[in-house]
This record gives structure tokens, C-alpha cells and sequence, in this order.
């Protein structure tokens, strides 16, 4: 009987043996597993914190972005409305500075004893022909009376070969912004887009309609 429990004893003992290898085995893969699951669930918790604040910044960024989009298209209107003043106020000054030329040198040939004429006629000068108009004492053929024209842009007129009423008219806009552009950056701000019109009815006399017309213009332009 002894030796039969013996027998059944060792041949038990290999089988707890294994068991109990397993089982260790088993609790340390699931400590492992444990282990990483844990790991990882701390990481991805990192993970999601930061992705959170991530989208936060860039949040902020994106507003500040629009802010400053904003800011930069504000400043562009202004810096164009202010180009925009600009080009009135030098087209404005050339106008002045032609109407003031033209008053000054009706004003010389009245002090030199020039002759008083009715409006509508014609006299004799030492310069030429001279009107007496709405708009004062005209010399023939000065491209002065054309609103919008200096005697700085008269003279690059007459150097192009335009020197009288007659040849402004029959010049195309597109000639004469030509002619101010080759003179250079100052003169890019006149609009010559009227000037053969006022010169054809300067040429047929038409007075009393170029001063309308003159009358309604600004800066030039219609």
C-alpha cells in the first residue's frame, strides 16, 4: 500500500511542478501586460493633454492671425485713400499753378498798355493774336488755357511738336500720357484726358462752352 501512495506521489510531482511553472508564468506575462497597458494609458493621457493644448494655441494664433489680416487690409485702404489725396492735391497745384501763370502774364500785358477788347474779338499783339474770352485774355494758340496745364507740361507739349490748339486736338489721350510718361515720375499724376477737348473748342472759339466744361471739371477729369 505504502509503496503504491509512493509511486502515485511521484508521479504526481511533475505534473504540480508544471503547474505551478505555469502559473508563474501566466501571473508575470499578465503583470507585464499589466504594466504596459498602464504605461500606455499614462501616455496617452500626455498625449491628449497636449493635443489639447496644442489646439488652443493654434486657436489663439488663428484669431491673432484674422487680427492681424485685418489690421493689414485697414492699412492698405487708408495707404490707397491717401495715394487717392495725393494725386488730387498735385493735379489740383498744376491746375492752380496754370490758372495763376495765365493771370499773371493777362495781368503784365494789361500793365504794358495792352488794348481793351470786348469779349468774342480779336486784336493784335507783339505775341500773336489775343482773345478777349470768358475766361479772360487769351493768347493764340497758349496751352496754358487748358485746365490741367502748366508751362513746365506746355514745354513738354511744344518739345513733342505739339505747339498749337489744333495739334492738342487732334492728339490722342494715349500720345499724351505717353509724353508725361517719358518726362519722368512728377508728371504721372496729370490726366490729360480732357485737354484735347478743351483745345478743339479753344481752336473754333467756342469760349463760352470750354468755360463750362472747365467749370465742371475736377482735377482734369469730367
Amino acid at each position: 500500500m505504502n509503496t503504491d501512495n509512493t509511486l502515485l506521489l511521484a508521479a504526481l510531482e511533475p505534473c504540480w511542478l508544471w503547474w505551478l511553472i505555469l502559473s508563474l508564468v501566466a501571473f508575470l506575462l499578465g503583470f507585464l501586460l499589466g504594466a504596459l497597458l498602464f504605461s500606455n494609458r499614462k501616455r496617452l493621457k500626455e498625449l491628449e493633454e497636449e493635443n489639447a493644448r496644442l489646439k488652443a494655441s493654434l486657436t489663439t494664433m488663428e484669431k491673432d492671425f484674422m487680427s492681424l489680416k485685418y489690421q493689414h487690409e485697414e492699412t492698405l485702404k487708408e495707404l490707397e485713400e491717401s495715394k487717392r489725396k495725393l494725386r488730387n492735391c498735385e493735379a489740383d497745384k498744376m491746375i492752380i499753378q496754370g490758372r495763376y501763370d495765365r493771370l499773371k502774364a493777362e495781368h503784365e500785358a494789361e500793365s504794358s498798355g495792352g488794348e481793351t477788347e470786348k469779349p468774342e474779338t480779336k486784336s493784335r499783339n507783339l505775341g500773336g493774336m489775343v482773345f478777349a474770352t470768358p475766361l479772360g485774355k487769351v493768347k493764340q494758340d497758349d496751352l496754358k488755357i487748358v485746365e490741367g496745364i502748366g508751362p513746365k507740361i506746355e514745354q513738354l507739349l511744344r518739345d513733342a511738336g505739339i505747339n498749337t490748339w489744333r495739334d492738342l486736338a487732334a492728339a490722342s489721350v494715349e500720345r499724351l500720357k505717353e509724353i508725361l510718361a517719358e518726362a519722368g515720375e512728377r508728371y504721372r499724376l496729370a490726366v490729360p484726358d480732357t485737354w484735347p477737348k478743351q483745345a478743339l473748342l479753344a481752336a473754333d472759339g467756342k469760349w463760352d462752352e470750354l468755360k463750362e466744361l472747365q467749370d465742371r471739371l475736377d482735377g482734369g477729369r469730367e
